[in-house]
């Protein structure tokens, strides 16, 4: 069997469970190799209020003409967390040099929370992403990131349908042939996922129960279930439901554990589920 290998986008943070501590054991569950391009290296992750760290853009242009001139080869690749708006720039020549057979592209857009850009981030990163997304095939932005990339006011209470179908439409329109908008407020106890795919007429939801726990990573580990999901040959409504359980699994199975928030989602015990699909 050939193992597939995926280029993961992100960056490195050494405490506190994110970006490339989360995608490289999920994936790598899901029976993917996963080839780590940092970045950025932390001290730790954002939620700890100070961290130290390196911005690594000047490294990786020489490290993807490394790649080409031993022609190796990804099957997927996969962005997420990134230093600086400038950084879409790279992301997209990734995509340029190693997706010329079509290979799989995702892209975490991950700038954004709870209505507002993260304080690492201004609007040029809003601007610089939407040119991102356009060469993706699957993005897997959070209700807010979906607001901001389609110039939608966002709001805390749940989006009628119709609000709904008109911000798929507008992510489509992007340019990614498939789109998963997590973290849509739904009823009181309930968070959302909607998908699309174009030429589809419709979205779908699936909901989720409402986890009163929060900590970064959460998107990290959902779009890397998806990319080993879809790698698997899995279709899109299936592994939008299988993200979205085992998300809430770990989520639940932290918040029981009594850790501190900070430290991310506890997935180090439950990753044998992932193995059996």
């Amino acid at each position: 069997m050939t193992i597939k290998r995926v280029l993961a986008i992100h960056d490195l943070c050494s405490f506190g469970r994110c970006s490339l501590t989360a995608a490289i054991p999920v994936i790598s569950a899901l029976g993917s190799q996963v080839c780590p391009f940092p970045t950025a290296l932390f001290s730790n992750n954002l939620t700890y209020g100070e961290f130290v760290s390196n911005d690594l853009t000047p490294f990786m242009a020489d490290m993807m003409d490394k790649w080409e001139k031993l022609n190796l080869h990804f099957d997927a690749i996969y962005s997420g967390f990134l230093a600086n708006a400038a950084q879409t720039a790279v992301v997209r020549e990734a995509v340029t040099r190693f997706a010329k057979d079509g290979q799989l592209v995702i892209v975490d857009p991950a700038m954004a929370d709870d209505g507002q850009l993260y304080a690492v981030f201004d609007q040029s990163m809003v601007e610089e992403m939407k040119k991102l997304v356009a060469v993706a095939g699957l993005i897997t932005p959070n209700y807010t990131e979906a607001c901001l990339l389609t110039d939608t006011p966002w709001r805390e209470t749940a989006p009628t349908r119709d609000e709904l179908e008109t911000l798929c439409r507008k992510l489509l329109a992007l340019g990614p042939k498939q789109i998963i908008i997590t973290s849509v407020p739904g009823a009181a106890n309930e968070i959302q996922v909607v998908s699309q795919s174009a030429g589809e007429d419709d979205f779908q939801i699936y909901a989720v129960p409402r986890i009163p726990f929060g900590t970064c990573g959460t998107g990290d580990i959902f779009t890397s279930v998806i990319t080993g999901c879809v790698l698997k040959g899995k279709a899109l409504a299936e592994s939008t439901h299988i993200a979205a359980d085992f998300l809430s699994e770990v989520i639940q199975a932290t918040l029981d554990s009594g850790i501190d928030p900070r430290q991310g989602i506890q997935l180090e015990d439950k990753l044998p589920a992932l193995l059996k699909l």
